[in-house]
């Protein structure tokens, strides 16, 4: 790792002095986390380099990568028309703006193809550092807050299966935030600032919610509970999501089923593992909005009922408890803050440096 970090970093040089960018202090840090992640997997057996995760990973982002290049070159050649198609191509995509962002964000992107795949094996190695033995405690806890299971004060709502079959594409569609969220924000966002801020803020909430406090408070969600656990305090809930799955498709379902597989042959590829608390999907949704309403007022707005969406359909498809979406919330505000106060200081420290130069 020592190695590589040391060919790959990038470096400017200002009056003499050799400066580490911030895309690279977040990529290299972040790295040094997946290093971690990497050795405490050895220890307990669990063999951390799967190529085809890695290379299922980069094939993800590069699709998306091209899904943005492609709707960019189709909509400038419609709207200009140009003599020369193929020069206007070369230039559309790959103009000075675009080189030096892809530049910039070149280490955030390496860095986001190889820590997906550690998170994924880490995630589904759990089971191997602590007991599932939350569950009961955070239904407990859903019950104190809502006075019944918050799937049943939905229900009278929600529990139609063409609703339910379509909460249930909007929540797996979810997966958009990890690949062309990463690309719209390295590639197609001009504030450089902010850039760095949502990149320092995706891998700490992946860090923290998604390997240290789902490892701690190590808990399956009421999906997974009865055939994980034996508990059947959601057997009503998963014959409901059953029924529907047989007038309408409900994604969840098959999805869930496969998890359990994957879980039951120790499967520890991209995509895999069990955690309720918290919730990924909404600290990724809420953190997305925090990020994405600087960008743009309509986004803001779009990414809102987005996040409100994936909320309330962690609970109705029964992968979260509603207490795991509350935490992931509060965690993810307090990173999210913490690394706008660290990028602003940052900042800052380079205006004042620029004006009074030693």
């Amino acid at each position: 790792m020592q190695l590589i970090a040391a060919g790959l970093i990038c470096r400017s040089v200002a009056g003499g002095a050799t400066v580490m960018t911030g895309e690279w202090r977040i990529a290299l840090f972040f790295l040094g986390v997946l290093a971690i992640i990497w050795a405490t997997l050895a220890a307990v057996g669990v063999f951390p380099f799967r190529p085809y995760s890695y290379l299922s990973n980069f094939f993800l982002y590069f699709s998306a990568w091209f899904f943005f290049a492609a709707a960019q070159v189709l909509h400038s050649l419609y709207r200009h028309r140009p003599d020369r198609p193929i020069r206007f191509v070369r230039d559309t995509l790959f103009g000075p703006a675009y080189r030096r962002r892809l530049a910039q964000s070149a280490p955030l992107l390496i860095a986001v193809v190889l820590f997906m795949p550690g998170f994924s094996a880490m995630k589904s190695a759990i089971p191997l550092f602590n007991d599932y033995g939350w569950d009961q405690r955070f239904i407990n806890l859903d019950l104190a807050l809502h006075g019944q299971d918050p799937w049943r004060i939905l229900q009278p709502l929600l529990g139609h299966p063409l609703i339910t079959s379509a909460m249930s594409v909007a929540y797996h569609l979810w997966i958009l935030l990890i690949y062309a969220g990463t690309i719209f924000f390295a590639l197609h966002v001009d504030d450089r600032t902010l850039r760095q801020r949502y990149f320092a803020a995706f891998f700490g909430i992946w860090t923290v919610n998604g390997v240290v406090l789902a490892t701690l408070f190590a808990s399956v969600g009421p999906c997974f509970l009865e055939p994980m656990t034996g508990n059947a305090h959601f057997a009503d809930q998963m014959a409901y999501l059953l029924r529907a799955n047989e007038i309408y498709p409900v994604m969840v379902v098959d999805v869930q089923q496969q998890l359990i597989a994957w879980h039951a042959s120790g499967s520890h590829g991209l995509g895999r593992g069990i955690s309720a608390m918290p919730s990924m999907h909404v600290a990724l949704a809420f953190l997305f909005f925090l990020a994405i309403r600087k960008v743009g007022r309509a986004l803001g707005i779009v990414f809102f009922l987005f996040f409100l969406l994936t909320l309330i359909g962690s609970v109705h498809l029964a992968y979260h408890y509603a207490v795991d979406g509350y935490v992931a919330i509060v965690t993810t505000a307090i990173i999210w803050v913490f690394c706008g106060a660290l990028f602003q200081r940052r900042r800052t420290a380079a205006q004042l440096e620029s004006l009074n130069p030693a």
